[in-house]
């Protein structure tokens, strides 16, 4: 795995899903919920360790990152730019 440096974000469908426990999930990934669903954006400074460590396995991609929450219970995962995901900070 290389070196992970990039923020990658994402919106998610609020579905209920079996299995998806939103207060237990790994440290890499930061979640909130809105009006649209789940936001849910990578942490790659704590990715980059969690890789070293050997306990985090993830095409460092997109694509990859989607297949990864689809894994956890996610549904309807879609890739965002980070500046749709973070625009309405910007302004506080």
């Amino acid at each position: 795995m290389t070196n992970r440096s990039k923020i990658y974000c994402f919106r998610a469908s609020y579905e209920p899903t079996i299995g998806l426990d939103i207060h237990h999930l790994p440290d890499w990934l930061s979640v909130a919920v809105n009006w649209q669903g789940y936001r849910i954006s990578t942490l790659p400074w704590i990715a980059n360790v969690a890789c070293l460590l050997g306990n985090l396995q993830v095409e460092d991609s997109s694509t990859g990152w989607k297949s990864y929450l689809e894994s956890l219970g996610f549904q309807d995962v879609t890739p965002i730019s980070c500046e749709d995901f973070y625009e309405d900070t910007l302004y506080c």
